[in-house]
């Protein structure tokens, strides 16, 4: 069983003050997770002119740097970015990484815990691969209600076991 924690978009432009109250607790599962010689992977939304979040929902910002670059607080964790143009981390370079590299376990962190953590988690779990997503080291920029609801819809399309707080994890890491 291979287990990975996926970083999900720190982002520039998504990381507005209200979302950085995370990044120590990221920081602290990267590291933890590297120390015990378990993979860290990050990805990269990359929204395009002719997107659909343009289109349909008005919404143009990570279509360029510095918006679309990992913040700089985690730069030198990163090993593996997975670029993907919409919400989930599945697109067919990750894919073929997790079949690559067996992983059985992802373990979710970043942002947007509505959007682009709940589709992963989802996306996750119908290919057989258990998500867990950790709470405290998720947010998403619509404030504590989207988190909340991101969280609330997770537990009830996944399993309430499957969220978890970070000092549960880094203790089993441990």
């Amino acid at each position: 069983m291979s287990e990975i924690l996926l970083v999900v978009d720190m982002q520039n432009g998504f990381m507005p003050e209200k979302c950085r109250h995370i990044i120590p607790t990221v920081i602290k599962l990267i590291e933890r997770f590297l120390e015990a010689g378990k993979l860290v992977e990050f990805t990269k939304f990359i929204n395009t002119a002719d997107s659909n979040y343009v289109k349909l929902i008005h919404w143009s910002s990570l279509i360029h740097e510095p918006e679309t670059s990992i913040i700089d607080e985690l730069q030198p964790y990163i090993h593996n970015i997975f670029d993907k143009p919409y919400y989930s981390a599945f697109t067919e370079n990750f894919s073929s990484f997790i079949l690559i590299n067996q992983i059985s376990k992802i373990y979710l962190c970043g942002v947007e815990t509505d959007s682009c953590i709940f589709k992963t988690a989802i996306d996750s779990f119908e290919r057989g691969i258990e998500p867990v997503i950790i709470e405290d080291a998720c947010f998403s920029a619509g404030g504590q209600q989207a988190h909340d609801a991101g969280i609330f819809l997770l537990k009830r399309n996944i399993g309430k076991n499957q969220i978890q707080m970070s000092n549960q994890i880094l203790e089993k890491i441990s």
